[in-house]
């Protein structure tokens, strides 16, 4: 005897999964309008996230979760779409080779940035800002040394909720880890709760624009070039025609002489643009 309800709990679990049709239509409405590569073994974890957004609207098929998504004028769910299936793994201080690189070349590349400009730098797939505070805190540093010396840092990502987290400047007690005990008091403020800390130091936020940005756009709205542009672990996830898209874009944004950091995984070895490798992961723009 079947218990009662069981065909329609069966029905509501199977409608709750992404067939390969919905996931078909996922992963290529995701390459054609961001660049993105999602390979088919990440359909249960994109199914395990969906399932949260599933439970809190209280909808009980995903075909009607998608409808609802992109329905004409698209609603702000999309925008917690579009941050379910984008990563936003970060820490301060990740990769932390090229900010020690960026602390040896300051004193020689930093004429180059006084007088009529400030030093400008773009975090192209900023996240929640870890990284765009790290560079916060490495370009204040170095102003205490060279009082004429200005910065602007521009963050832009694609997922509306990451650059939200990013503006507060909030983060709990674990994501500061493996950031120096001097910086965490030098730049950090307690929150009330106890459980959390605030970015505060005024200064350091005042040159931070924050905006969303998809790299896989045809051109980037951006004013001016910059010195330095960071677009680690972003392109990783693109398919190899978009990489190189995007690439050739970051390069046009990149002042001569400028430089180009990547993610340990990425590289821009091997392509014709007018860069050369430093080190691993770190380019420099040509003279020409």
């Amino acid at each position: 005897m079947k218990a009662p309800g069981s065909d329609n709990n069966q029905e509501i679990t199977t409608s709750r999964q992404i067939s390969e049709e919905h996931f078909g239509r996922i992963t290529g409405y995701l390459q054609k309008k961001y660049g993105l590569r999602i390979p088919a073994e990440k359909k249960v974890m994109l199914e395990s996230r969906f399932l949260k957004r599933l439970h809190a609207l209280n909808m009980n098929s995903f075909s009607s979760y998608l409808e609802y998504v992109f329905k004409e004028g698209k609603t702000d769910e999309y925008l917690n779409f579009i941050d379910l299936v984008t990563t936003h793994k970060t820490s301060f201080f990740r990769e932390d080779y090229q900010f020690n690189f960026i602390n040896k070349i300051l004193p020689q590349y930093c004429p180059k940035a006084v007088g009529n400009h400030r030093l400008n730098v773009w975090s192209a797939g900023c996240s929640t800002g870890e990284e765009v505070y790290t560079l916060g805190m490495v370009l204040h540093e170095f102003k205490k040394q060279q009082s004429n010396f200005d910065y602007k840092i521009t963050g832009t990502d694609i997922s509306r909720p990451s650059l939200l987290k990013a503006a507060t400047g909030i983060y709990s007690m674990e994501e500061l880890q493996g950031l120096p005990n001097d910086l965490i008091k030098k730049y950090f403020n307690l929150q009330d709760d106890g459980k959390a800390v605030s970015f505060s130091n005024s200064e350091v936020k005042a040159r931070i624009r924050l905006g969303m940005l998809n790299l896989n756009n045809p051109a980037y709205k951006l004013e001016g070039t910059f010195d330095f542009i960071f677009c680690r672990n972003v392109i990783i996830y693109f398919d190899f025609e978009t990489q190189r898209k995007v690439l050739e874009k970051l390069v046009s944004k990149l002042r001569p002489g400028g430089y180009l950091f990547l993610g340990h995984s990425e590289t821009a070895i091997g392509t014709t643009l007018p860069i050369r490798s430093i080190q691993p992961t770190i380019y420099q723009k040509l003279n020409l």
